[in-house]
Formats: structure tokens, C-alpha cells, sequence
């Protein structure tokens, strides 16, 4: 699905963006240019953003 239609930015650019590494909407959006445009996207993208981060596997914490 897209998300960004001003830039052609799909949820599955979003979400490989968070794996490689984006952390923060700002990241996200420095990566992606994702909601630099109109701004529609952001509530979405976000929302990919926050769903991303919390399917992520996390690395386990030395003890």
C-alpha cells in the first residue's frame, strides 16, 4: 500500500527504512522523504513507524 502518494513511498519502504535502522520520525522522514510534501501521509507513516518498532526484534541485553 502507499502511503506517500506525493512521492511514491509504500508501507514497505517504511518499514525497511525502521529495520535498517530509523528510529524516530525524523529519521524516518530523513531516509524516505516521506510526509516532506503535502503532509496527508504523516498520521500513517506514523502509525507504520510506531508498528515497526514494536514487531522488531530485540537484541538481547548483556547482563
Amino acid at each position: 500500500m502507499y502511503v506517500c502518494v506525493c512521492h511514491g513511498i509504500s508501507e514497505k519502504r517504511l518499514s525497511q527504512a525502521v529495520l535498517e535502522g530509523a528510529q524516530s520520525f525524523e529519521q524516518l522522514q530523513s531516509c524516505t522523504g516521506v510526509a516532506t510534501c503535502c503532509g496527508a501521509c504523516e498520521p500513517c507513516a506514523r502509525q507504520v513507524l510506531v508498528e515497526t518498532l514494536d514487531s522488531k526484534p530485540r537484541s538481547p541485553q548483556a547482563a
